[in-house]
C-alpha cells in the first residue's frame, strides 16, 4: 500500500522536519510512504482484501517512529 504523511498526521507543532524524518524511518522498515495528504490506496493485487491488517500494521511502526523520535 502507498500511504501518506503529513504534519497533521504527526501533531498540531510537527514540522516539514520532523515530518520528513518520520517518512524516511518508515521507508527504511520497508514501507511505500510519501509527504502528503491523500488516501492510502493500495498498490498491488495481493493487498485487496488485506487492507486492515496492512495498516494496522503501518500504525505500530508509525507510533514506533513517533515514540522513537520523542513526538
Amino acid at each position: 500500500m502507498k500511504f501518506y504523511i503529513s504534519e497533521g498526521n504527526i501533531g498540531g507543532s510537527a514540522t516539514r522536519e520532523q515530518t520528513d524524518q518520520v517518512i524516511a524511518s518508515l521507508k527504511e522498515k520497508g514501507w511505500d510512504v510519501t509527504y502528503g495528504v491523500a488516501e492510502n490506496t493500495v498498490t498491488d493485487i495481493a493487498e485487496f482484501g488485506r487492507e486492515g491488517a496492512i495498516q494496522d500494521a503501518f500504525a505500530d511502526d508509525f507510533v514506533a517512529c513517533l515514540d522513537a523520535m520523542g513526538l
